[in-house]
């Protein structure tokens, strides 16, 4: 029987989210210690739950953040979870001022992530989900293997930006994401965003066991009818915001959920493409 596989991925952005937004950020302490709770609180909390269920993730992190947190990248280096290029400065790629600069900002994260790791990552997410009119030739030539930026398939395929005037097919083989199963669209409070609210837990709990279900079903019905599927399911979490006490309950219950159809497999996202890559040519 084919199992569901399950992707859980963590960008470690922390204060780099709030720096992005508005460079004043930087001067004020308390924007910045609610992307620091990500890296002193929520990622133990987060990794003491994978410990939990015994389960590999995938982490993107922005090499700032590797460069002044260096305990982090060992804590996640652990011979079982994939570590992904997140850009150096969590600048968004349309704010770039230049291919030049955009290029050096990928290129000092990859360089800084590479000393630590001991291995070059080959995977990259967009700090904004969305790219520039240069990203895709950038990650080309830096040797990306894989991206996970596109919202437009419920399935692994290769990356595909046709949709805009200059884009192409790619042999870079992308994995989907969604604004629905990210902890941010329902989490992520500010008082400078009007009519932010934060959601209740049992309500972001129903939503992604219920998009978990029906992933699932259309997953094992293209199994059932083709013998395989390129399906899959993949949560995108950040340890600010995912790693609060209430909020760490609801991915545990999510996983216990996904666990009692007895038919799911985590795995990184390294592992994802060498699968998808094997049965599909480029």
């Amino acid at each position: 029987m084919k199992k569901m596989p399950v992707l859980l991925t963590f960008d470690v952005d922390g204060e780099m989210i709030w720096r992005c937004r508005d460079p004043e950020n930087a001067n004020r302490p308390v924007a910045l210690s609610l992307g620091e709770y990500g890296i002193k609180c929520g990622l133990p909390r987060v990794l003491k739950t994978l410990k939990k269920f015994d389960l590999p993730a995938t982490f993107f992190v922005p090499g700032f953040i590797a460069e002044k947190y260096p305990h982090v990248i060992p804590l996640l280096n652990d011979g079982r979870n994939d570590i992904g290029n997140h850009s150096y400065s969590h600048t968004y790629p349309d704010k770039f001022p230049s291919k030049e600069a955009e290029e050096e900002d990928y290129k000092k994260a990859q360089k800084i992530l590479t000393e630590q790791l001991g291995w070059e990552p080959k995977g990259y997410r967009s700090p904004a989900w969305e790219y520039s009119v240069h990203s895709l030739d950038i990650i080309e030539e830096m040797g990306f293997e894989y991206a996970s930026n596109m919202m437009g398939s419920d399935s692994i395929e290769y990356l595909d930006t046709s949709a805009v005037p200059g884009g192409r097919k790619s042999n870079i083989v992308e994995l989907p994401i969604h604004w629905i199963l990210d902890d941010a669209a329902f989490w992520m409070y500010s008082v400078r965003i009007v009519g932010k609210a934060m959601q209740p837990l049992e309500s972001v709990l129903d939503c992604w066991c219920r998009e978990f279900d029906g992933l699932y079903e259309d997953f094992m019905a293209e199994v059932a009818e083709k013998g395989d599927s390129d399906i899959c399911f993949v949560l995108t979490c950040h340890p600010q915001i995912i790693g609060r006490p209430s909020r760490v309950s609801v991915l545990e219950r999510l996983i216990e959920h996904m666990n009692g159809t007895g038919n799911v497999e985590y795995i990184t996202a390294k592992t994802a493409v060498e699968r998808f890559r094997a049965r599909h040519e480029a």
